[in-house]
């Protein structure tokens, strides 16, 4: 990334698109990215059908799929502005003379392209908490788990869906500008107030999920070891997807920190490294929840055919649970 002098909170910043990327090669890198994040949209949206409309009936009781419901609606969110907007200002160069003129006065749309990816993001920091004590709740509590997430569902999912302002709130101040990077451009922002790091209020969320995460699939596991008939087998799949789950999550966490704390090291390593442990984990957390919840494939992939049966048993589960 270039060096960037005489910055400031109004000025035109004008930037020059970086000529000595080959432009097939940096257009192979985005073609071969869209390969992923593509399928990576369709998944999220076969399980958002399954969950919030073909099946909702199944789905909507159970406290779990609906934070679920919006840590994929922001995975797919992310998904979405990265194959279609992220991805191909970076890494087609053509676009960087004609687009990033636009953005050299303080722009509302730029200002919104650096927020809305870090809003959700940190939204997923605290999805990632809400589901972790979830399940901790389910293997506890397993009778009383039902009516306790009744009651407390919508203020965890109102706390989803605040909590990130905590994290985003400087870069509304904020000046964001474009910088040239990988024969395209991409953003960056000069701090209103100059103590609050967004790169380090992001590693804090992460750190607090992963904190949650560790107690939670501790105490998971030895409820699980101990008291094996506690929790139906559908309960126990859902537990062992969001351990899997973590693990991706920890991968983010460690590039975050590198990120807020190393800024020594190659930026431009950095900013890729962030943005694959991203996609790591918005494209794997459907699939291992796909793979490891057998009631939720059967749906996905088996439609109609399974819907009187698999309707029926978690009926009767439900009654046998209250």
């Amino acid at each position: 990334m270039s060096l960037l002098s005489n910055l400031t909170q109004d000025g035109r910043i004008e930037i020059e698109c970086d000529l000595s990327y080959d432009n097939s090669r940096e257009i192979l890198k985005y073609i071969i990215q869209f390969a992923y994040l593509f399928p990576g949209i369709l998944i999220h949206l076969m399980i958002l059908r399954t969950i919030q409309w073909k099946y909702k009936k199944i789905y909507r009781i159970n406290s779990f799929f609906m934070i679920y419901t919006v840590d994929s609606m922001a995975s797919l969110s992310m998904l979405i502005f990265d194959a279609f907007i992220g991805r191909p200002i970076m890494y087609i160069p053509p676009l960087c003379p004609i687009v990033t003129p636009y953005f050299f006065e303080p722009s509302i749309l730029l200002k919104v392209f650096y927020i809305l990816p870090n809003y959700l993001r940190a939204a997923k920091s605290i999805t990632q908490i809400m589901m972790s004590i979830n399940r901790v709740s389910c293997v506890i509590s397993p009778i009383s788990y039902i009516s306790i997430w009744k009651k407390y569902l919508n203020i965890s999912i109102i706390i989803i869906l605040v909590s990130p302002i905590f994290v985003t709130w400087n870069l509304f101040l904020s000046r964001v500008y474009v910088i040239p990077i990988f024969g395209g451009f991409s953003y960056n922002y000069l701090k209103y107030v100059k103590w609050a790091s967004l790169s380090q209020f992001q590693f804090l969320f992460l750190s607090l999920a992963i904190l949650v995460t560790i107690i939670s699939t501790i105490v998971t596991l030895t409820y699980l070891l101990m008291l094996p008939t506690r929790v139906k087998s559908a309960e126990k799949s859902l537990c062992f997807a969001n351990f899997t789950i973590s693990a991706a999550f920890t991968s983010v966490a460690a590039f975050q920190s590198l990120f807020a704390f190393f800024s020594n090291f190659d930026a431009t390593l950095l900013f890729s490294l962030q943005f694959f442990s991203y996609d790591f984990l918005n494209i794997s957390s459907p699939i291992v929840i796909i793979l490891i919840n057998p009631q939720l494939r059967e749906h996905i992939f088996k439609g109609e055919k399974a819907n009187s049966n698999v309707f029926m048993r978690v009926t009767v589960t439900q009654t046998n649970i209250n």
